[in-house]
């Protein structure tokens, strides 16, 4: 199973929304970009950022952070966050460099970006994010709830030629409470779809039972405030020895 990092960015910094709640954003890192050498350096094989600021504005004001990182870590970088129109898009992909695109609430207003998406890029580079709260899509960065179920929703998407999903409870976003098994097991069940699972990841047991919906097509999880908190005692030592290695520079990746 492929554990992915998650770094999400707000005014330039590393943050975790609690709940999806603005309110309750707590600040991890002035530097998202020695985050993700630091990601890097723990063997990350894909890193996933979230630009909150496009998610809420629709703005790329993080556009420039974002490109240093993609240039200078040399990891995948999967990217969410605001992605409204195909030209981002194709920016993102071409430009930007990043491997591969999350489009959420475009995905339940913009049918047409999806598809047309998918026909010029590929469905791997496509990702479609169900972020729900009581099994109800969420859009907008999650502070509207609408009457689109999930299940509905991924199958839809599925007919348009969508091959994987991040299935995200909002409610439990950065809460550690453990994810949505139930939640996960159903959607990978019914729609065939691979299926990434986020949020609620509090320790080892939480990836154990995420590893068991395998055989259901949820091969992969996004961590992010269990990373930063150091919930795996592996992470204890590796974040000790990094203590004095402010720079964390690391050699180019050709």
């Amino acid at each position: 199973m492929l554990v992915i990092p998650v770094i999400d960015i707000r005014n330039g910094k590393t943050v975790r929304m609690v709940e999806g709640h603005e309110d309750k954003t707590v600040y991890y890192s002035e530097s998202p970009l020695n985050m993700a050498r630091l990601f890097r350096k723990e063997n990350a094989k894909v890193i996933h950022i979230t630009d909150l600021d496009g998610a809420s504005s629709g703005k790329r004001k993080n556009y420039e952070l974002i490109k240093e990182i993609t240039e200078k870590v040399g990891v995948p970088i999967q990217l969410g966050g605001g992605i409204r129109s195909f030209d981002i898009a194709d920016q993102l992909i071409n430009e930007l460099g990043v491997y591969r695109i999350v489009i959420g609430t475009s995905a339940i207003d913009n049918i047409d970006l999806v598809k047309k998406s998918i026909a010029e890029f590929g469905s791997n580079k496509i990702v479609i994010s169900v972020d729900v709260r009581d099994e109800f899509l969420v859009k907008d960065g999650w502070s509207n709830i609408t009457n689109i179920h999930a299940l509905e929703f991924a199958s839809g998407m599925k007919k348009l030629g969508v091959e994987r999903i991040i299935y995200q409870d909002v409610s439990r976003v950065g809460s550690l409470t453990g994810p949505n098994i139930e939640g996960l097991k159903q959607i990978a069940i019914h729609t065939g779809l691979k299926v990434t699972s986020a949020g609620g990841i509090s320790s080892y047991l939480d990836l154990k039972k995420i590893q068991e919906l395998e055989q259901f097509g949820v091969d992969s999880v996004m961590l992010s405030r269990s990373l930063y908190e150091n919930k795996f005692p592996c992470q204890v030592l590796w974040r000790e020895q990094e203590k004095n290695d402010t720079s964390l520079e690391l050699p180019e990746v050709k």
